[in-house]
């Protein structure tokens, strides 16, 4: 008994050590890719925010930048061409008459710095632009008429008019006098007497005369020196290309037609377009003014209704029996039996 309780006690002396529980690790993977794919989603929303906010900023941009051109292109047309041509009409015939007077050439000087504009140069008296010296004759204006306007600067236009003027010379020359017969004296002793006379020589002169003219708030004045050049030609040969038509009609029906372009122009040129009402669509006439002489040419092509016509119509003046030749085009159909014009044009 001794033994067993010793050995029961010995037991209880033996120290089992407590199993310590192994903590679990936990997976945070599903939100540690939750929170990488939340931070790839912002970056990515803010980046196609950032390029629409770009976007919208230079669209911004250029529609201001837009606004802006348009401005300054409406600034650049507010120049009126009519005030300005106004205004030329004082300056140009203050710039082509030359008298060869001092008190004519001081008020011409007077005259022109009032056009120019206000600078130290234009507003000198001293300038090149307003000295007359050494001149042997006088400068008339005789005609002008504006030829062509072009743009130079913002605010500014070179105006060219086509001007025609007079130089005239002034020469002294000394002329005879035609003396009374006098019976008491032989005419071989007899001494001529003379006296001076003035004559002048006169030419004329036409050339292009361009002005820049600057504006603001519908004032001008002119910017620079005027200068004269040749009046270029505006002359060209120009080609026309020749239309092809169709097969010209010869049918049956191309008599009738002839009668009733020469019933219709007759008509045309001597009634008032009233009486024409039943043979065309938009009724007009030359209302007596002309009378027909002849249609010199005629081409008829059928289409699916009706015709298409081109005639050379040979008109005379009422009065003065002076020839007037037009090209017509006509469309030409028939209603109840009788021709109408749809449509007339001049070619």
């Amino acid at each position: 008994m001794k033994i067993l309780d010793r050995f029961k006690n010995r037991t209880k002396q033996i120290k089992v050590p407590k199993k310590r529980k192994s903590p679990m690790k936990k997976d945070h993977s599903k939100r540690t890719a939750l929170v990488v794919w939340s931070m790839l989603a912002t970056i990515v929303i803010f980046s196609i925010l950032t390029v629409m906010l770009s976007v919208n900023t230079r669209s911004g941009l250029n529609t201001t930048n837009a606004m802006l051109n348009q401005e300054n292109v409406e600034v650049e047309e507010t120049m009126s061409q009519p005030l300005a041509e106004q205004f030329l009409s004082g300056f140009i015939p203050t710039y082509i008459n030359v008298t060869n007077t001092n008190e004519a050439i001081e008020e011409r000087k007077q005259n022109l710095r009032e056009y120019m504009v206000h600078s130290n140069d234009f507003q000198d008296e001293r300038n090149e632009f307003y000295q007359l010296s050494s001149i042997q004759g006088d400068r008339v204006l005789k005609s002008y008429s504006l030829f062509d306007v072009q743009d130079k600067k913002e605010n500014e236009k070179l105006f060219q008019y086509k001007v025609t003027f007079t130089n005239r010379i002034h020469h002294e020359k000394e002329v005879e006098i035609e003396q009374e017969d006098n019976d008491d004296e032989d005419e071989e002793d007899r001494e001529p007497e003379t006296e001076m006379v003035t004559e002048t020589e006169e030419t004329d002169q036409t050339l292009l005369l361009s002005i820049p003219v600057q504006s603001q708030e519908n004032q001008f004045a002119v910017s620079g020196v005027p200068y004269f050049s040749e009046v270029p030609t505006v002359k060209g040969l120009i080609e026309q290309e020749e239309e092809e038509r169709a097969e010209a009609y010869t049918g049956k029906e191309l008599e009738p037609i002839h009668t009733f372009l020469n019933t219709f122009f007759t008509r045309y040129a001597s009634e008032p377009k009233e009486e024409l009402a039943y043979m065309m669509k938009e009724p007009t006439s030359l209302n007596g003014a002309f009378e027909l002489d002849e249609l010199t040419d005629t081409y008829i092509v059928q289409q699916e209704e009706g015709y298409q016509v081109f005639v050379t119509v040979l008109f005379r003046g009422v009065e003065t029996n002076i020839p007037h030749v037009v090209n017509m085009e006509l469309d030409l159909q028939r209603h109840e039996g009788n021709f109408f014009i749809e449509a007339m044009q001049y070619q």
